[in-house]
């Protein structure tokens, strides 16, 4: 499990960073009221955060499971 753990964190990482893209930048177009390349690079930073939140809990929890 040990080996697998990192595989399914890249994996969950490419699908929630994938799935949340366009959520987020709606969100902040529409919350925050961003335009232009500032909303785009906002709406990257935060879909990379929330993606790597998931990634680092699967890692963790695997060592937690270990």
């Amino acid at each position: 499990m040990n080996k697998v753990a990192p595989v399914i964190a890249f994996v969950a990482f490419m699908l929630v960073f994938a799935l949340t893209r366009s959520p987020v930048r709606d969100f902040l177009e529409s919350w925050v009221e961003l335009e232009g390349v500032v909303l785009g690079l906002a709406s990257l930073v935060s879909s990379g955060a929330l993606a790597a939140l998931v990634a680092g809990a699967i890692l963790y929890a695997t060592r937690l499971f270990e």
